[in-house]
């Protein structure tokens, strides 16, 4: 459906430097997919999305729709937005302020560019679009009336009013508060579903990510770090930046014991003892490795229930701090007096400051990557 190969678009700071922007960015969008360009403030994503829309012009690459050239470096080619079929929802809404909801959901089908749309048709495909966004009975009241939700809801039904083939959305949830960005992640996801278009997110937002996506492409310094299904990118990180980058995590370092195969569970000497991982590729024996442990995986027992001292990962540790998250508690565990461990457990499991316990976690939950 959408392929986008060794895309390149950089900034000149007023130095004369090279900074920011994309580098050799590759990835293919399947019919109907959510995909998600995920990443921090300045890694490129914003960049990429406004590259496929045609909002900014590449210095190389390929981006193709439904085998079109929309920008080309090799033949030129290099189609204005208005040419691309795209629909977009921007950060700000773009909420025309002098029209009212109907007219500004309107607005794509009567600008000259999309040729002549009847009025029947009009009023047709605007209301089939207020009704999947919830809005067809407001459709008389004034843009400027409506909360940022239904702001939101109405960008929506102007982007896919035209029936795009592409989908844009440039972080459209980020000037919503907490519970709202919550209900239209789930609005999002039912819509796209529905309508079965195509749909490049944009995000800084792990759970947003996490929760919306067939798959995603996590960013780091204009080049794609990973790329996978919401789960493969949270349970088997290939990189520290992405571990750390996606939800909370364990990382610590050690030495590899002996030499693994893909697939093996295999011992690492650390700090804290021996440690057994799961590796996903073969590695020589004294390679440093780093290795991820989520905070989920980590159970806590009291000395009266701790696990006998065989078994293996399993290590003791002093409660240094506890947070109540609500459906969770945060323990930040002490283990020899220099590291620390963040475990999360259900609330009902009560431990207090100074606590000593037994951490304990399954072998296939410790995930081995490269240093």
């Amino acid at each position: 459906m959408l392929r986008v190969a060794n895309l390149v678009k950089q900034y000149i700071n007023e130095t004369g430097e090279r900074k920011g922007g994309v580098s050799n960015v590759s990835f293919d969008v399947k019919e109907g997919e959510l995909f998600t360009l995920l990443g921090p403030s300045g890694c490129g994503k914003t960049t990429t999305l406004r590259s496929i829309a045609g909002l900014e012009h590449p210095e190389s690459g390929q981006i193709q729709l439904d085998g079109r050239d929309l920008f080309d470096s090799r033949s030129d080619i290099q189609l204005p937005m208005y040419e691309r079929d795209i629909g977009m929802v921007f950060q700000s809404y773009a909420i025309w302020p002098h029209m009212n909801v109907f007219e500004n959901a309107a607005y794509p089908l009567r600008t000259r560019r999309n040729g002549h749309v009847s009025r029947e048709d009009i009023e047709t495909r605007v209301m089939r679009s207020l009704e999947m966004v919830g809005l067809a009975e407001y459709r008389n009241r004034s843009a400027t009336k409506l909360s940022g939700g239904q702001q939101q809801r109405l960008a929506l039904a102007r982007a896919l009013v035209r029936e795009p083939k592409l989908l844009l959305l440039d972080e459209p949830l980020s000037n919503l508060d907490a519970l709202l960005r919550e209900q239209m992640r789930a609005e999002i996801k039912r819509l796209q579903s529905e309508w079965g278009v195509t749909t490049i997110y944009v995000t800084h937002d792990q759970s947003e990510a996490m929760a919306l996506s067939d798959r995603v492409a996590v960013l780091n310094n204009g080049m794609i770090a990973q790329m996978g299904t919401p789960f493969d990118i949270y349970d088997r990180p290939r990189s520290e930046f992405v571990a750390n980058f996606i939800g909370r995590t364990n990382l610590l370092r050690g030495r590899l014991a002996s030499r693994v195969r893909a697939g093996d569970i295999a011992p690492v000497d650390t700090s804290i003892g021996s440690i057994r991982c799961m590796f996903s590729s073969g590695m020589p024996a004294g390679n440093q490795i780093s290795f991820v442990i989520r905070p989920e995986n980590i159970q806590l027992h009291t000395a009266e229930g701790a696990p006998a001292d065989a078994m293996p990962n399993c290590i003791d540790g002093l409660v240094r701090n506890k947070v109540f998250l609500g459906e969770v508690a945060e323990y930040s565990i002490d283990i020899n007096g220099g590291l620390n461990i963040i475990a999360r457990t259900h609330p009902s499991i009560s431990l207090n400051r100074g606590d000593r316990v037994r951490a304990s976690f399954p072998e296939n939950k410790v995930i081995a990557i490269c240093s």
